[in-house]
């Protein structure tokens, strides 16, 4: 291949190509494109000394200096040579992997599948020796997830009732229990049932609450002193007829809600479930401080709550359900702690 020291200009023309200047005449220099570049000068015998020390003492190559690099592999290959090779004679398997180690064992001994390690002594965690269970029966349905879920647990709207932290009322201050004496007359045996009714409508959240019973789940209690034969509460919810009770029951069971009910006669009931007042929470006893009568008030049969005998502020409310009599299997326990308790509600 020829060389052109100063190519003919035909041959560098084209497209956005210029053409290089002549070359000056008598001194026959080619152009810069082709002239050769110069090499990296040569280190100083200082600097190649220096270069060539710190390669034998670090075992590093040094790559900066042309001179020196033929020197400086040499003496990292006989720096190799002088190495003391580790031995592992007086380490194990466990020391190795670090399980020597208190946290690393604290954590591995929780690892599942550790309780299989029959010849290891557990330190932190001792695996359980359970008897070997027997293989689950096996599903008629063949999926639990084709099943139909059925709520196990009865749901209850009114559970913050029968929180623990609802202090019940104490004794009465002196001057309250006077100015009751005064202001709740209306409601005894004096007056008309009429008058007395309109008043108890007035006053019968300020003399009864409800709150945690001991009897079941939350309770009725009385909030001042309430004498003998004075009237209590009324037991309010929708009038329905007694042919209706039984489907409304099954939709309440189906729907896991407890029922409250309250037969006025042989015709009409009381559905305290979803709509009531506060008598739906008096729990039955078999020594009762209070008892049950329907009155008519303006045309219209009432059922209300009548105190037996003198209740003390703080003391639960309770009356006798009377249910009828049924077999031993249908049979309801009864938790009122009387000293005269028949042990069954029917």
């Amino acid at each position: 291949m020829l060389i052109y020291a100063n190519p003919p200009r035909r041959q560098l023309r084209g497209r956005g190509a210029r053409a290089p200047p002549p070359a000056r005449r008598g001194r026959g220099l080619p152009s810069p494109a082709l002239r050769p570049r110069p090499g990296p000068a040569p280190a100083p015998p200082a600097l190649r000394d220096q270069l060539r020390g710190r390669a034998q003492g670090d075992g590093a190559e040094p790559r900066g200096c042309v001179a020196g690099g033929a020197g400086a592999r040499a003496g990292g290959a006989s720096q190799r040579q002088h190495l003391r090779h580790l031995s592992f004679a007086g380490m194990s398997g466990l020391r190795l992997l670090g399980i020597h180690h208190d946290a690393v064992v604290f954590l591995l001994e929780q690892l599942p599948g550790a309780g299989s390690c029959s010849r290891y002594r557990f330190r932190y965690h001792p695996p359980r020796r359970d008897p070997p269970h027997s293989a689950p029966p096996r599903n008629p349905s063949g999926c639990a997830r084709a099943e139909l879920y059925l709520r196990k647990c009865t749901f209850d709207m009114f559970s913050f009732l029968a929180s623990q932290h609802r202090a019940l009322p104490q004794g009465p201050p002196p001057r309250e229990e006077e100015e009751d004496e005064v202001q709740l007359k209306p409601t005894r045996l004096e007056l008309p049932m009429a008058m007395r009714f309109r008043h108890l409508k007035r006053t019968a959240k300020e003399a009864v609450g409800v709150y945690r019973s001991a009897i079941h789940g939350r309770g009725l209690f009385c909030k001042r002193n309430i004498e003998a034969g004075e009237m209590v509460i009324e037991y309010s919810g929708i009038v329905v007829r007694s042919v209706l009770t039984d489907k409304r029951e099954k939709f309440y069971d189906s729907k896991g809600i407890g029922c409250y009910m309250f037969r006025i006669d042989e015709a009409e009931v009381v559905d305290a479930t979803m709509h009531g007042s506060a008598a739906r929470f008096i729990n039955h006893s078999c020594e009762p401080n209070c008892y049950s009568r329907v009155i008519h008030v303006e045309g219209h049969k009432r059922i209300v709550i009548f105190a037996l005998r003198r209740i003390l502020r703080g003391e639960e409310l309770t009356y006798d359900y009377k249910f009828p009599i049924e077999e031993p299997a249908a049979k309801l326990p009864c938790n009122c702690g009387a000293r005269r308790c028949r042990r069954f509600l029917n």
